[in-house]
């Protein structure tokens, strides 16, 4: 444990939670279909969510499995239960999924989505419906609900070993042993490896692979003209986001060669009338040529920027994921868990 770490009660609190449901004191349930859990030990992102998408359309293209996902549905305004998608409507607007789950209902549009706080329920309620995997968005610590296959995401750029609030860890780097899939994301290079300080706490059975996320289109906006890649090469954009790491979309964007003026709003931030006429102004005062946005921040301002029949361009940067090693011994663990 780092040495600050031994003064901070919250994470002899969160140690010792763990180590109670891997004695059995507090008891965790399963489903009884296969859960895989995706989640981080960070605050903030570390790609969760595209790899969510990616593993979901594996298990259904591959082997025809009806899959649901279950998450918490942060910053939303609803509580408790939430049928997002059935498997094939959505059912409610943004504000009650939250953005997350609901660019995964836009992405996943045969998936079950549910949100809830109890995600044992969730998860129960899923079976119910006729789901066959359930994936855990975001489910590293959330012990209640027993996983099949536990994948940790280790974010390449983030280097903290410190526990909330003295850093961003949600708990000591001990709760690494209890990964099956050890990946890192965000990697620039194949040699790219997790810290030697984390790495140590990956169990030698484990599988390790490591990922980047990578441009693959951009979507209009209340346009139906759509563009190549390398249309706005050259071009002055004005990158609009609400996500925890704005600079590796920003840098994604550069490398499609244009020249990235950012407004970054704050992780999860909603949107309004007024909030995107103010960035319009700025947009013009800018003398940008377009602007371009996220899938989850275009989930809550798509309809602003359709209404306001804006006269710049506006789009949608969609991503996909590219292993960098490991990605056989990956589906592997995918496939046993079946």
């Amino acid at each position: 444990m780092p040495a600050i770490d031994y003064f901070n009660p919250y994470a002899y609190l969160m140690r010792a939670r763990r180590a109670l449901y891997e004695r059995g004191a507090l008891k965790s349930e399963h489903p009884g279909i296969p859960v895989i859990s995706i989640g981080n030990l960070t605050l903030g992102g570390t790609g969760k969510s595209p790899l969510v998408v990616n593993v979901a359309n594996y298990l259904h293209e591959r082997h025809g499995k009806r899959v649901a996902v279950v998450s918490r549905g942060y910053r939303r305004r609803s509580k408790g239960f939430v049928l997002v998608r059935d498997g094939g409507e959505i059912l409610v607007p943004v504000e009650d999924s939250g953005d997350e789950a609901r660019m995964l209902a836009e992405m996943l549009p045969d998936a079950i989505i549910i949100v809830d706080e109890n995600r044992v329920h969730g998860a129960r309620a899923a079976k119910n419906l006729g789901a066959e995997v359930i994936m855990l968005d975001d489910g590293y610590q959330h012990l209640r609900l027993r996983r099949n296959l536990n994948i940790l995401l280790f974010d390449a750029s983030q280097r903290t070993q410190n526990v909330i609030p003295f850093g961003r860890l949600r708990e000591p780097v001990a709760a690494i042993h209890a990964a099956d899939v050890a990946l890192l994301t965000n990697a620039s290079e194949e040699k790219e490896t997790i810290p030697e300080k984390m790495d140590r706490f990956v169990r030698p059975d484990a599988v390790r692979a490591s990922l980047r996320a990578v441009p693959r289109s951009l979507e209009p906006i209340g346009d139906s003209h759509a563009i190549t890649m390398d249309t706005l090469k050259g071009k002055r954009v004005f990158a609009v986001s609400s996500i925890a790491s704005p600079r590796r979309f920003h840098d994604m964007l550069r490398t499609l060669g244009v020249e990235v003026i950012s407004r970054d709003l704050g992780d999860h931030a909603n949107y309004s009338e007024s909030i995107v006429k103010c960035i319009l102004r700025d947009v013009t005062k800018a003398g940008a040529d377009a602007i371009i946005t996220t899938a989850k921040d275009a989930v809550k301002s798509r309809r602003y920027f359709e209404a306001m029949m804006i006269s710049i361009p506006a789009y949608i940067l969609h991503q996909d994921l590219e292993f960098l090693q490991g990605e056989d011994r990956f589906y592997v663990a995918i496939d046993d868990t079946l």
